[in-house]
């Protein structure tokens, strides 16, 4: 029994012993792992400083790289830009040499198609205006302008002396010579225009200077016979530039000024026949012109609903015709014709008595008074109405001038003595009639109209 109790005790303690041993393993072989595993993370952190280091070395690489591209991006950037801007100076020293041959010779038309190039190349070269050779070749392209347009002018100013007719090539080299003054500056070809103007008016304004007011009509005969000879001839010149339109405005501006003169220097009153004619006439050449160059566009319907009164080419036209015409014309013009008419005859209604018809006469004076007042109201309107303007600033306005009143306005203050006229021959046939009239009513008679009555009315209708 205590054998068997002495062996079991001897067994559990080798069991403790053997528990212990293995507890005494386990704790160093933890030692060991924790010491690797201590030494694994040092390796891994050296591992990972040595990966940030060389990530900042690569990045530093990759910057002076990107750098260094940059670099030779902008050289090459530069060095281009320089090739190109040594190819367009050197297009632009050939293009300006050719052009300078060119305008020697004149020939025109080659040099308005080199003159676009090269103001397509100077424009390249506005930042470079200091450099020495830039300034060169522009001073030397102005000069060659300058010589282009004398050119121009000189060949031009023998437009209309003739020559055209004994040089048969003269015509094209006129028209190819508008080319290059479309390619020149604006003021180039507005100055040219305004000398041909000039000079095409130069022999009317010798013959006409100082002229009778009764040769009014050859005046304006004179720019059509004008108009109509050249208008082939004139064909050389740009629809564009409206030569024909602004030489009939220079036309007009200059009539005006010398019958201003004429009508000023009359030591005496205006004959009213002449005043008149030449008043219609004028009228009737703005209404040409407005319809030429604009359609007429004002008042036209003022004259559709009027019988056309025949025109007589002579100067024996009657003052009553001309005053029949203007008065038909007005009183369209205010759409009272009717009114006035039936008005008149309502204020010689009958029951009146003798003074009381006078007292209508004079009434009825006085509205004529009005009317013609209101006549020449529609004769002649002040400058501001019709528009003028300065010489300056009217080229290239084409469709906004108005040549109606441009020469006629100038008639108004001068149409005095026709008013005058009219109140003579009225009061000369009121009184006329007042003598001749019996002031007597026949008897049993339902109306108390006088004889009179009827004439004073067709008179003053």
């Amino acid at each position: 029994m205590e054998a068997a109790t002495e062996e079991r005790a001897d067994h559990e303690q080798k069991e403790d012993g053997g528990a212990e041993q293995e507890r005494s393993n386990s704790g160093t072989k933890a030692k060991e792992d924790l010491a690797a595993a201590t030494l694994a993370v040092e390796e891994l952190m050296y591992k990972i400083r040595e990966i940030k280091t060389k990530a900042e070395q690569s990045e530093t690489m990759v910057q002076e790289i990107c750098r260094d591209i940059k670099k030779l991006d902008f050289a090459k950037k530069h060095i281009t830009t320089t090739i190109t801007a040594l190819h367009r100076l050197t297009m632009l020293v050939s293009a300006v040499d050719q052009l300078q041959v060119m305008a020697s010779k004149r020939q025109y038309k080659e040099a308005a198609a080199q003159l676009e190039a090269v103001n397509q190349l100077c424009g390249h070269f506005e930042a470079y205006r200091d450099v020495p050779k830039i300034t060169e070749l522009r001073e030397k392209f102005k000069n060659i302008k300058q010589i282009l347009k004398s050119h121009v002018f000189s060949d031009f100013s023998s437009l209309g002396t003739g020559k055209e007719t004994e040089e048969t090539n003269l015509l094209q080299q006129l028209s190819d010579a508008c080319l290059v003054v479309d390619a020149l500056e604006l003021s180039v070809r507005e100055e040219l225009v305004k000398n041909f103007c000039s000079r095409e008016l130069t022999s009317y304004r010798q013959i006409f200077e100082g002229a009778e007011l009764a040769k009014t009509e050859r005046r304006y005969a004179w720019i059509k016979r004008r108009l109509r000879t050249n208008e082939e001839i004139w064909k050389i010149f740009p629809p564009s530039w409206h030569v024909a339109y602004l030489l009939c405005i220079q036309f007009c501006k200059l009539t005006r000024t010398q019958l201003v003169d004429i009508l000023e220097s009359l030591k005496e009153k205006p004959d009213v026949g002449t005043l008149l004619l030449a008043l219609q006439r004028t009228n009737e050449f703005e209404d040409e012109l407005a319809e030429k160059f604009s359609g007429g566009t004002r008042n036209r319907e003022i004259g559709s609903d009027i019988e056309e009164i025949d025109k007589v080419e002579n100067n024996g036209q009657t003052i009553s015709d001309i005053r029949k015409k203007y008065e038909k014309k007005l009183a369209v013009h205010h759409g009272s014709g009717t009114e006035e008419k039936d008005g008149h005859k309502d204020l010689l209604a009958p029951g009146a008595g003798a003074q009381m018809h006078v007292i209508r006469i004079l009434i009825l004076m006085d509205g004529l008074k009005t009317q013609l007042s209101n006549l020449l109201h529609y004769l002649g309107q002040p400058e501001q109405y019709y528009g003028f303007v300065s010489t300056e600033g009217m080229f290239w306005a084409s469709d906004h001038f108005n040549f109606h009143g441009i020469i006629s306005s100038c008639f108004e203050p001068h149409l005095s003595v026709y008013v005058e006229l009219e109140e003579k021959t009225l009061m000369e046939n009121l009184e006329k009639l007042i003598q001749e009239e019996t002031w007597d009513t026949e008897e049993g008679s339902q109306t108390n109209i006088l004889s009179s009555s009827m004439q004073v009315h067709f008179k003053l209708s």
